[in-house]
């Protein structure tokens, strides 16, 4: 038999032999679905477990919530007096340049640079020169123009003058005593004299000088009552009348009082500023023109709060406020205006007249924020 023959039968046997005997696999459905059981009870069990188990894994993996704490202390709003307070100086009330009515050569001098006056005081004299002389001639004149008057007014009665003479004699009658009137008040102006009360601060003239129609004498300076002028803003002014009252604090410590005066009706286009007279009696002159001060104009009152400057905080634009919370401790964050400060802290405006402010720990929490509140004593 051909050899390729023979092994070709022997595998064919093998191959029938071995299907016979199930090395090739076993197919015995028993078997398959036990497998199958026992792969579908290890998941079931697995998952089970698994179920069981997923709120605890659950709790364990997701991180607690931390609430930050603050410390906060409830406040109160209370009246509290309005002051506009502005940098100023002082001004006399009067500053008057006395100046020569009339011609002539200074022959005496009264009055020196720095001396207080009263008014009607002499403070020079000029030379009368030949005017007493033309007084004299001028009431002589006047004697003459009487007779003459009183002439034609006896012949008229008589029917000798006529009315329009008689007339005519009355006007020069009248013209010779406004002659001598003039000379009278020329002659009074010889004596330059204080306009009122005041100091004079400063007398350029000398003694022999000659002084034309209005030259230069004297100025004099008012100082009672003396005056404090500061420029008020165009948002402050509306705050301010005649007649409120002004503390003025001069820059050497001491303190006057005053009253407002004068309120410009018109703004200075440069600033935008209120020219404003504060009127303060200076009886004894010890106040003096030029002074710096500061002026705190009363403004009425408002309802305030005093915080101190550490709990004042900046949101994100910038604006100032406070953080407060409510009563489900959820932070908010309020703007407020500063109306007045002190050493030991500010008035504020714009809170609710009570609110419970955030005084440690508002930096770090944010507005809409739920946080533990520690309320201070």
């Amino acid at each position: 038999m051909n050899r390729s023959i023979l092994i070709a039968i022997i595998i064919a046997v093998a191959a029938v032999g071995w299907l016979l005997t199930g090395v090739l696999g076993d197919d015995d459905p028993g078997n398959q679905d036990s497998a199958n059981a026992s792969e579908g009870s290890a998941a079931t069990e697995a998952s089970s477990s698994t179920d069981m188990a997923s709120p605890a894994a659950a709790a364990a993996s997701k991180p607690q919530a931390h609430k930050t704490s603050v410390r906060t202390r409830i406040s109160e709003s209370t009246p509290h007096a309005v002051q506009i307070t502005v940098r100023g100086r002082t001004e006399s009330v009067r500053t008057v340049e006395v100046r020569a009515q009339t011609q002539g050569r200074v022959e005496q001098i009264y009055r020196k640079k720095g001396d207080r006056v009263a008014k009607g005081d002499p403070i020079v004299r000029l030379a009368a020169g030949d005017r007493s002389a033309r007084l004299a001639e001028t009431e002589a004149l006047i004697k003459q123009r009487e007779i003459e008057y009183e002439a034609d007014r006896k012949l008229n009665a008589k029917g000798y003058r006529a009315d329009t003479q008689v007339v005519a004699g009355a006007a020069a009658l009248d013209a010779a005593k406004a002659a001598r009137m003039s000379m009278e008040v020329d002659i009074a102006y010889l004596t330059v004299r204080a306009p009122f009360d005041g100091v004079i601060s400063s007398r350029p003239v000398q003694l022999g000088a000659f002084l034309k129609v209005g030259d230069p004498v004297a100025v004099i300076v008012d100082q009672d009552p003396i005056l404090a002028i500061g420029n008020i803003s165009e948002r402050e002014i509306g705050q301010v009348e005649i007649g409120t009252p002004a503390e003025v604090v001069l820059i050497d410590g001491r303190k006057v009082n005053g009253k407002v005066r004068f309120i410009s009706p018109i703004a200075e286009s440069s600033t935008r500023t209120f020219r404003t007279e504060i009127e303060i009696d200076n009886p004894d002159r010890s106040i003096r023109d030029g002074i710096t001060a500061e002026i705190m104009l009363e403004a009425g009152s408002v309802q305030a709060h005093f915080l101190t400057p550490a709990i004042l905080t900046l949101n994100d634009a910038g604006v100032i406020g406070v953080r407060t919370v409510d009563r489900n401790r959820q932070v908010a964050f309020v703007p407020i205006s500063i109306i007045a400060d002190g050493p030991d802290g500010v008035w504020v405006s714009g809170l609710p007249p009570q609110v419970q402010i955030i005084t440690v720990g508002q930096e770090f929490v944010r507005e809409g924020q739920i946080v533990d509140v520690a309320l201070a004593e």
